[in-house]
């Protein structure tokens, strides 16, 4: 499976990276009368102690325009270098893809193997990036790790939204896809169940535990978002004028493009995507640091546009209103209550996850009667695929599963 790099929204996010050293660059332009002004202003609080005298010093060091200028540069040709180097290396994703043992409208359900009688596993990803996160080379694979463990494993491809989704939120690709998937898996091989979700794909999978507990003897949440409304949430509350219009922008589209996706993630976190075309740039030609940069980026940039309803979800229902914790978020004619499970739940909240902070995932895990929570210092992403998943996420659920079905 290729994805072609040149198709995607990486010039919206170059355009958008170069603002904050275009911003530092122009530092060398600023008249004596700007930094008095803001020496003017700083000096004014009614305490500036230690931060005015710092700014005095730098007002009076005759070398500093030029060494923000000279950062500078050195900041946006690195970057550029990497850009550079990205769009000129070849990549292609050589995975043999597992076979479609169930097809619900644009979604897929893929058996990824295992003996017979053995413990099942159903790795359900996030609507608005593609599955093969959980099995994108045959080394960053949980998928083939769960399989050489003992595993009977399967993982949900949500596909791209067609005719059949036109109409559907995210509880309808809990009621209408996942639940015919976990129930063709059981007639199957009627083995004990764990639904594993990873970001969204973990509040699909409590959604479907809570309104089918006869499908689903566990369950796995990695990196699920919960609580909205933590300070350290990447998100913006915005006044009610602002929510209408944004409920009519959404309103007015069939889906929500991936473009539109990515800037929002790139303006939750700014500086992520510069940051990582310089790391990019220094790396050693074809090295395995290299090649795994360019399949967690492929990926990245691969995404999937999100149908009205789950745009509504996302970014109004649970974004701006909190739904998920304040228990009002329904799916399968159900409140979505984890504090109603009795089942085993395995709970991964990384510590320096920026997209879903821990802040935001943990109070999940406070509702849950039967919880194990592991807290990997490591990020959304790099948990799943990074140079350390075997420690933080692969091998932890792995022994916990295990335990399960002992």
């Amino acid at each position: 499976m290729q994805t072609d790099r040149s198709l995607a929204a990486l010039p919206m996010h170059l355009m958008l990276a170069m603002q904050p050293w275009l911003a530092l660059r122009s530092v060398s332009q600023l008249s004596s009368e700007q930094f008095q002004g803001l020496q003017t202003s700083l000096l004014s609080l009614p305490n500036p102690g230690e931060l005015g005298v710092l700014w005095q010093k730098m007002l009076n060091d005759p070398q500093l325009r030029t060494a923000a200028e000279t950062e500078a540069k050195d900041r946006v040709t690195s970057f550029l270098e990497g850009v550079l180097r990205y769009k000129e290396t070849p990549y292609t994703r050589d995975v043999t893809e597992f076979p479609v043992v169930l097809t619900k409208g644009s979604s897929r359900l893929l058996d990824c193997g295992g003996k017979q009688g053995a413990p099942l596993v159903l790795l359900v990803p996030s609507l608005i990036n593609r599955y093969y996160v959980l099995d994108l080379t045959p080394e960053l694979s949980l998928a083939r790790y769960l399989k050489a463990q003992g595993m009977h494993v399967y993982i949900v491809d949500w596909g791209v939204p067609g005719e059949t989704e036109q109409g559907y939120n995210c509880a309808s690709y809990v009621s209408e896809h996942l639940a015919a998937m976990a129930e063709y898996i059981k007639r199957s091989d009627d083995q004990h169940l764990t639904l594993a979700g990873y970001c969204m794909g973990g509040l699909l999978t409590l959604a479907l535990a809570c309104a089918r507990p006869d499908l689903v003897n566990a369950l796995a949440c990695f990196a699920t978002p919960w609580d909205y409304s933590v300070a350290d949430f990447p998100r913006v509350a915005l006044p009610e004028h602002e929510l209408v219009n944004i409920k009519k922008y959404i309103a007015a589209r069939e889906t929500l493009p991936a473009e539109t996706i990515h800037t929002l993630f790139h303006l939750a976190s700014p500086y992520a995507f510069q940051n990582k075309l310089r790391d990019f740039q220094r790396m050693k030609a074809g090295s395995h640091e290299m090649q795994d940069f360019l399949a967690i980026e492929q990926w990245v940039q691969d995404g999937v546009p999100m149908t009205r309803g789950v745009a509504e979800d996302c970014l109004i229902a649970w974004g701006q209103e909190n739904q998920t914790a304040k228990l009002q978020w329904r799916a399968c004619g159900r409140v979505v209550n984890p504090s109603q499970l009795s089942m085993p739940v395995f709970i991964a909240a990384p510590t320096e996850d920026r997209i879903v902070p821990a802040s935001c995932a943990l109070p999940l895990a406070k509702l849950c009667r039967n919880v194990t929570v592991t807290q990997p210092p490591c990020g959304h992403v790099s948990m799943v695929v990074g140079k350390h998943r075997k420690s933080a996420l692969w091998e932890p659920f792995s022994t916990w599963l295990k335990a399960q079905t002992a």
